[in-house]
């Protein structure tokens, strides 16, 4: 049900969806749905938390223990949320959302601003702690990694036609950890170079 909430929010937007169309969607009458959510803005939040809540949850198989393994890391974990539909479809969804009302802006940004953020920092802790970055650089080198393969996957399967991920967009992902790794490397070896971290 929530699945064609996602879909439904995505097609006609947050103005255009309402509990009687996503009841006619599903097959159910429209007062069935009141055990689940007492309005629309009742199935926004579950929509939010419980789709945030899922990719929030996603962790790497490994964990990384050299700093050079996180962009491999974090390429696995961004692709598998666009592996299936159900990521696409909330990233969908979110663009209808996020501006229609204030409040969904702000519990939208503490999540892909502030929870996403915090999730960085622990990854980073103990490379931090190791010496071998800093911790704003670790969270800005995340972001712009994640900016770069989102937006490409992004494209693939949210703003135009959805297609499959092809060779392409991996090659591209392989680009993008092959450049991070190098990024990566310089800035390891500047901080030795500066003294700031072990030899």
């Amino acid at each position: 049900m929530l699945e064609a909430a996602l879909a439904l929010i995505g097609e006609q937007g947050y103005a255009g969806a309402s509990l009687r169309k996503l009841a006619a969607m599903v097959g159910m009458a429209q007062p069935s749905l009141y055990h689940y959510f007492t309005s629309k803005e009742d199935l926004v939040e579950q929509l939010i938390e419980t789709f945030a809540g899922d990719m929030l949850s996603l962790g790497p198989m490994v964990v990384p223990t050299e700093l050079e393994q996180v962009p491999e890391m974090v390429r696995d974990l961004t692709f598998s949320l666009y592996q299936h539909d159900t990521h696409p479809l909330f990233v969908r969804a979110l663009f209808a959302i996020s501006r229609s009302h204030p409040r969904w802006g702000k519990l939208l940004r503490e999540i892909f601003v502030d929870r996403v953020e915090q999730s960085m920092r622990m990854l980073a802790h103990p490379f931090v702690q190791r010496g071998d970055i800093d911790e704003q650089d670790a969270v800005f080198l995340a972001r712009m990694m994640i900016s770069a393969i989102g937006l490409k996957l992004m494209e693939e399967r949210v703003l135009f036609e959805a297609r499959e991920l092809g060779p392409d967009v991996h090659a591209y992902g392989d680009f993008v950890v092959a450049t991070m790794r190098e990024v990566i490397q310089t800035m390891v070896a500047r901080r030795r170079a500066r003294g700031d971290t072990p030899s």
